[in-house]
């Protein structure tokens, strides 16, 4: 593994660094900086990691974190997961919340030796210095009672603000989502400050039971442009009914459920068989109803099942023999084409 930097990044580099007192431990940190993003030819990591070494004796926090980089798997550096903890450790004591966080990644999915280590500690320090995603980490923790912390969703919650007003969108979802069923309008103001599909999805959700039909279309409808399937799903729905006054559209419901439905959504595999069952924006076509009905069933639909065999108990042996076909195959003719 090589790095190569231009020489005017490395100019970058050079008057961005820490802005000590002459010292020797400056000297030596520019040193290993010089040799690890060397401008003018194949970078020496090892003797800059020496000079690193030299600097963080000297008293470097800058070079502690350095170390770490170069002994982090797939660096160039990298001996074992003992190692590369030690460095991280050595660099979170430091108070360098980057490492922190990583060392609590890396502890709580092994890839280093927990030795007595608590990855909760150090996403803790990490997040009360500012560290978005170790806010995001330590919320979703205390949400599920994980880590070794107990299920607290007011400190999830506390959490989750941290990382959101650190512009992590997934932080954003979390609280959106927590506050879903309790306080949706809470929910909507956090739901509204990400772009995520999911939020967008259940921000149409929350229009749609607020009566906002037109708002939630547009909240359903940038959802699916981002290929989220439950987003399909509402909107097949929607254009299914005409409970706000809309008049209903069943070739659309049809494109959207296909879409639901080959994502494996029990619920878009269930009514995309009664769209073939009614012949609503298609003809009608009971052997693909059926095939879509077992799907349905196979990934738990309560109803599917009855409704299944109520179907084909009195299909001929030529249908179930087709039926059957399509279902060891795992795909209807009405697959084979294009979704629009």
């Amino acid at each position: 593994m090589k790095k190569f930097l231009c020489p005017a990044l490395f100019a970058l580099l050079m008057l961005s660094a820490p802005a000590w007192p002459q010292s020797e431990a400056q000297d030596e940190f520019m040193a290993g900086l010089a040799l690890e993003y060397s401008p003018e030819g194949s970078p020496n990591y090892k003797r800059a990691a020496a000079h690193y070494e030299k600097a963080a004796a000297a008293g470097s926090r800058e070079a502690l974190l350095a170390l770490a980089r170069l002994s982090a798997p797939q660096g160039p550096l990298w001996r074992d997961g003992a190692a590369w903890r030690d460095r991280l450790l050595a660099a979170a004591r430091a108070g360098w919340p980057e490492a922190a966080f990583n060392l609590a990644r890396a502890l709580e999915q092994n890839q280093a030796p927990a030795r007595g280590l608590n990855p909760a500690q150090y996403y803790l320090q990490a997040a009360a210095a500012g560290h978005g995603p170790a806010a995001l980490r330590l919320g979703e923790l205390y949400l599920a009672g994980g880590g070794g912390l107990r299920r607290d969703e007011k400190l999830a919650a506390l959490w989750f603000t941290a990382a959101a007003e650190n512009h992590e969108e997934a932080a954003a979802l979390a609280l959106g989502k927590l506050y879903y069923e309790t306080d949706p309008p809470t929910a909507a103001r956090w739901l509204e400050r990400t772009g995520l599909p999911e939020a967008a999805w259940l921000l149409g959700e929350i229009r749609l039971k607020e009566g906002r039909f037109i708002e939630a279309v547009n909240s359903f409808t940038v959802a699916a442009d981002q290929g989220y399937a439950p987003a399909h799903l509402s909107l097949g729905l929607l254009n299914l009914d005409n409970d706000f006054g809309r008049r209903p559209d069943p070739r659309a419901a049809l494109r959207h459920l296909k879409i639901a439905a080959q994502a494996d959504l029990p619920e878009g595999s269930y009514h995309l068989a009664h769209i073939y069952l009614e012949g609503r924006g298609t003809p009608k076509d009971g052997i693909t109803a059926a095939f879509w009905l077992h799907r349905a069933a196979a990934r738990g639909h309560a109803r599917a099942r009855a409704e299944y065999d109520k179907l084909t108990y009195n299909f001929s042996v030529g249908q179930k023999k087709r039926l059957e076909r399509m279902i060891e195959e795992g795909i209807t003719p009405t697959m084979q084409t294009t979704v629009q």
